[in-house]
């Protein structure tokens, strides 16, 4: 299993509206085609000097390949969603993590 992470740095005055957009246009759209499951937002226990909070974005997918697919889709629809809806004002970055079996 892979775990798809995008974190992301809002500005304080956007973090009702950025949660708002993940929670009813981000998600769904990122799920509609069940290449990544398991959604899950988390805030980040830092903030910088002008108040901006961070958030993790998490997904599963099962396979590397279809992260791939997702992304030259899915992704590419969303990446323009976000700069269209807030500009450059939220920034993101994205890591992928492999889960280790203990």
């Amino acid at each position: 299993m892979i775990i798809y992470n995008t974190t992301f740095s809002v500005p304080k005055k956007l973090q009702e509206a950025f949660i708002d957009f993940i929670r009813d246009e981000y998600i769904p759209l990122s799920i509609q085609n069940n290449l990544l499951v398991e959604p899950r937002l988390t805030r980040v226990f830092s903030m910088d000097e002008n108040g901006d909070t961070s958030y993790a974005l998490e997904f599963k997918v099962f396979t590397i390949e279809a992260l791939e697919q997702w992304n030259s889709t899915t992704g590419k629809e969303l990446r323009l969603l976000i700069s269209s809806k807030f500009g450059q004002e939220i920034q993101g970055f994205a890591t992928l993590l492999h889960t280790v079996e203990l």
